[in-house]
């Protein structure tokens, strides 16, 4: 009896282990940007702040609501790591610049990409959720 009790818990830890296995090498298409650093991103369809990946060229795009944002982002083939760079957006003057400065924090802190379920978290060095992404119906 121990030891089926100890395969199961073995099997449900690999299972959980590899069902995120290689995250960041699958980055692509477009996320709406649901929550940054801990705020919840409440706009309307047409300002809603989102990011979107372009695996191949290694490049990302996106709104923060208002300003257009660009860069590139290089990834790990057997880890969740990811780093962003030569991060780049329009200059607009916008009503209110909350969301869009969490977001370009949030930029300068990601470190690792996890999937949960459907949606993506980007997180830092030590885990800590920065945004989470849910994906976008084409």
């Amino acid at each position: 009896m121990k030891n089926i009790i100890l395969s199961i818990i073995l099997c449900v830890m690999c299972i959980s282990c590899c069902s995120n296995k290689y995250a960041a090498a699958n980055l692509n298409g477009e996320w709406k940007i649901d929550q940054v650093l801990g705020t919840q991103v409440n706009a309307s369809e047409e300002e809603m702040p989102f990011i979107g990946f372009q695996k191949e060229e290694a490049r990302f795009y996106g709104s923060t609501g208002c300003n257009s944002f660009f860069g590139e982002f290089n990834t790990t083939e057997n880890k969740n790591d990811i780093t962003i760079s030569n991060l780049g957006s329009t200059k607009k003057l916008c009503v209110d610049m909350t969301t869009e400065d969490a977001i370009f924090s949030a930029f300068s802190q990601v470190a690792s990409v996890e999937y949960d379920n459907n949606n993506m978290k980007l997180k830092d060095n030590n885990g800590k959720i920065l945004m989470e992404l849910s994906p976008i119906a084409k």
